[in-house]
């Protein structure tokens, strides 16, 4: 077998470089998480769902109301998925799921839409200093990461991402009031085969994690060798992950855990 040229061995080790430089903490996180699930480990045994049928579901009538706010935060680019006509550019499954959590609103929830300039406008009133890292972000699903953990900090509530829909026999209530059996401030779901998910996410106005979220944007808002990874890192899923498995086990018992079968 013929050795490798000089200059690809050269690019190679520059390439590993780049990465270590650049990507060295999330790397070796990530490795770490990887081998808590290859090992077996119950990488979330510090949070377990209570069963909406049982103890916390009979509460009901003893809590006069939930810490999380009623208030189900939805996103789109503009407002056309509150036309009556049916918008082209939007996935069926979209509108379909949008329309079916208007339910809700009979129920004394207030829903949301933030669109791109809602967004902008909010960032620029309530949260001026981020606007900079708000603005260089090179994707528009970035700005709509980072805007719902500061819409959610600043309001709390229920963010739903808009292919995530409502059940007719199933209310969200069941879930806040397990939070609030619980004592917990945030509810975010398990995703296979490590980490979690930022499409569902329950928040009390103000809760701790989700300052945490705030405050470590800026510092990872870098290029993690191509588009998919930045995103991942910089303001998606392993970003959110990789802030809890920084929580000490104290503030990890503020979350409560949606289990992937729920």
């Amino acid at each position: 077998m013929a050795a490798a040229p000089p200059k690809t061995i050269l690019a190679l080790l520059a390439i590993l470089a780049y990465w270590l430089f650049f990507f060295g903490d999330e790397l070796v996180s990530t490795v770490r998480l990887c081998r808590k699930s290859q090992d077996g480990s119950d990488l979330l045994n510090n949070t377990l769902l209570t069963d909406p049928n049982s103890t916390a579901t009979a509460q009901h009538s003893k809590i006069d109301r939930t810490t999380v706010p009623l208030i189900m935060h939805r996103m789109w680019r503009d407002d056309s998925i509150l036309q009556t006509s049916r918008n082209p550019e939007l996935p069926a499954n979209w509108t379909r799921a949008f329309n079916n959590c208007k339910q809700y609103q009979l129920r004394n929830w207030t829903t949301i839409l933030w669109t791109d300039e809602s967004m902008r406008s909010f960032i620029e009133n309530h949260y001026p200093s981020f606007l900079p890292t708000y603005n260089s972000y090179p994707y528009p699903i970035q700005r709509v990461d980072a805007a719902r953990y500061i819409i959610l900090c600043h309001y709390g509530g229920v963010y739903l991402d808009l292919d995530v829909g409502c059940l007719q026999n199933k209310d969200l209530t069941d879930l806040l009031y397990s939070m609030e059996h619980l004592g917990k401030t945030v509810l975010m779901p398990q995703t296979q085969p490590i980490g979690f998910s930022n499409d569902v996410l329950f928040a009390t106005k103000g809760s701790f994690f989700f300052k945490r979220l705030i405050d470590a944007l800026p510092s990872k808002n870098k290029w993690y060798g191509s588009p998919y990874l930045t995103v991942l890192y910089s303001t998606g899923p392993m970003f959110l992950t990789l802030q809890y498995e920084k929580l000490s086990s104290a503030r990890q018992k503020d979350i409560l855990i949606l289990p992937p079968k729920l």
